[in-house]
């Protein structure tokens, strides 16, 4: 998670991109988990062309999901209606298109929910939302087993990670406990 004095263009996003294995340029070496574990959110997230259920399945091929178990994930990510506002799970769409860019990020967050990786990493994936819905995914996240790896201008899910790794700017570092970055300390 990015600290609070380095601005945008500081390199937090870069620094993801690498760790998630998406971003190969540089010099470097960069210990992760295998990619199979880990699923990122960016900020503007992948919508493609194609059914409701397959933008939940992403990136899984997996079509034998129970449609109530994709309904109540969409409820648990305080998009109850979606389905039957845009005529099912199985209409296609161009969904980057008819969602706003609130509902892309709550959509990725249900992908995670179904997913249950080992590790997920956001950037700035909950920009777009208020602050009840953001809490409200956090604290659904906390309570699994994914370790989570944020980028964020909201301080409010400082709350939610054990550890902050604040970027000066100057590619200098400090790594502390998000209480004692909260706390001021």
């Amino acid at each position: 998670m990015g600290g609070k004095q380095l601005p945008s263009g500081g390199g937090k996003s870069s620094l993801l991109r690498a760790v998630a294995g998406l971003w190969n340029a540089g010099s470097g070496t960069i210990v992760r988990p295998d990619p199979i574990d880990m699923l990122f959110l960016p900020q503007h997230p992948y919508m493609m062309i194609g059914s409701l259920r397959r933008q939940l399945l992403y990136p899984s091929i997996e079509t034998d999901v129970p449609n109530a178990t994709l309904l109540n994930l969409l409820r648990s990510v305080n998009l109850p209606d979606l389905a039957e506002r845009f005529g099912g799970l199985d209409v296609e769409l161009d969904w980057g298109k008819v969602l706003s860019i609130g509902e892309q990020q709550r959509l990725a967050f249900a992908r995670v929910f179904l997913a249950k990786p080992r590790y997920a990493i956001l950037d700035e994936a909950t920009s777009a939302l208020d602050t009840r819905n953001e809490e409200h995914l956090y604290q659904q996240l906390r309570s699994t087993s994914t370790t989570v790896v944020s980028v964020s201008h909201h301080s409010t899910i400082v709350k939610f990670h054990d550890q902050v790794l604040q970027l000066t700017g100057d590619g200098k570092w400090q790594l502390g406990s998000a209480h004692e970055y909260s706390t001021g300390r």
